[in-house]
């Protein structure tokens, strides 16, 4: 079972930023029980604290002291595999301290492939879930090292700061009719759910909900490649402000091919037919196109992902509307040459763009996120990391523009105890 979460659309472990490579926790899994508690403290200058535009009045710079504790767990049985991690965020703001607070996430992964290959030889099941709560929803995946699109509320569509909560759960089903040919199917659903706002919103902020399923055939055409041809199915539904709802449904070709040992390839493109119910809009059928491709490189000093992702998502401020969404991400590390000391890097571009004829006001955005630093290793078990960020946000709702940056310089300090 891969550490760093589940196949397609399944989320993300939390914590494991670059593949786990800045987490002492992360270790090898092993048959068994494992648990391992660790910790991190971090000190870092933030330039804008509320994630919104200069305003009079409104002081966006500040010190923050962070902690981090969490508990990794793993087991390796005869029936099954389990990854999981539960951990709490608290922060504490030198001079806004109104915006401390405390925040949680938790993420499991359930590998069920020992189980039902007992009922279908050479099945896999796998479930996971991932919930988080938080006064900072990310733009971005930071440092995604899986080359897939595994979170779809990570497009680049930041909004000003606000308590969050959100959730992803999913499966992934795969059961071989012959040496080549597997019948396969996916489950997920989740939910994006925004509370109150810690600063004042140039819009609504729209809570949302979505379920998708998807089914088809994967053959491996070669030893080289696999194929895959898939039916998915989308609804998108707003559960806050006047509500509505958006469904999508196409299909999609999936390629796979490995290079050389150290370089593979994962692609996928399709089409989907975008049916839109929102008060006050068309509601005619539009066809978008959909896919991704991810480039990956791995050896023995060097992790790399170059993706790009484009698909139909919610817009989550102003005004309910399906946003042709699309993302281009780099992640990057590289042990240098002091064997303790590793290199991290990643770049993020994302935008999104009304789709299909709308009576609504259009409503678009641009982000660029990018961070880079180094983790030195005083042992396997204690991390420590310095690091810089920088982010640009415009959010565009007919002829308002909402513009707006924000650097942050961290250093921290993590250990595990086992």
């Amino acid at each position: 079972m891969g550490m760093g979460g589940a196949a397609r659309g399944a989320g993300t472990i939390p914590g494991t930023q670059f593949g786990g490579a800045t987490d002492p926790s992360f270790v090898e899994v092993r048959e068994g029980f494992q648990v391992i508690p660790s910790v991190s403290v971090g000190q870092r200058y933030d330039s804008n604290v509320f994630f919104s535009p200069k305003r009079q009045g409104l002081d966006r710079e500040d010190f923050v002291t962070t902690a981090v504790p969490q508990l990794r767990g793993t087991y390796v049985g005869d029936s099954f595999m389990v990854n999981a991690t539960a951990g709490a965020t608290g922060e504490y703001y030198a001079k806004n301290t109104t915006l401390n607070y405390v925040g949680a996430n938790t993420g499991i992964v359930l590998d069920l492939r020992k189980l039902v290959d007992r009922w279908w030889q050479g099945a896999a099941l796998t479930v996971s879930d991932t919930y988080i709560y938080t006064p900072q929803a990310p733009a971005f995946l930071i440092g995604n090292l899986s080359g897939s699109q595994t979170n779809p509320f990570a497009t680049g569509y930041q909004v000003g700061r606000a308590n969050v909560s959100s959730n992803i759960f999913a499966a992934n089903l795969s059961m071989p009719l012959n040496q080549t040919v597997s019948l396969i199917g996916s489950y997920s659903n989740g939910f994006l759910r925004f509370g109150q706002s810690q600063v004042q919103q140039s819009g609504v902020l729209l809570s949302y909900k979505y379920q998708t399923y998807s089914a088809g055939l994967s053959m491996q055409v070669s030893p080289q490649d696999s194929l895959s041809v898939n039916a998915v199915y989308t609804e998108n539904i707003y559960t806050s402000g006047s509500g509505g709802s958006f469904t999508s449904q196409g299909g999609n070709v999936e390629w796979g091919h490995t290079f050389t040992p150290f370089l593979t390839l994962k692609s996928s493109a399709g089409a989907t037919a975008l049916k839109r119910e929102f008060p006050g809009s068309s509601s005619a059928t539009t066809v978008a196109p959909a896919g991704n491709l991810a480039l990956l490189w791995k050896d023995q000093t060097t992790s790399m992902a170059l993706t790009y992702g484009a698909a139909l998502t919610p817009a989550t401020q102003f005004q309910a509307s399906a946003l042709l969404t699309q993302v281009v991400s780099f992640a990057l590390t590289q042990q240098t040459a002091i064997p303790e000391l590793l290199a991290v890097a990643s770049l993020n571009y994302g935008r999104g763009d009304p789709y299909g004829s709308s009576s609504g006001t259009a409503i678009s955005y641009a982000s660029v996120g990018g961070t880079g630093g180094v983790v030195y290793k005083f042992s396997p078990q204690t991390f420590f990391g310095l690091n810089y960020s920088y982010g640009n946000v415009e959010n565009q709702f007919g002829n308002n523009t909402f513009a707006w940056d924000r650097q942050v310089v961290q250093m921290s300090l993590s250990h595990a105890f086992y």
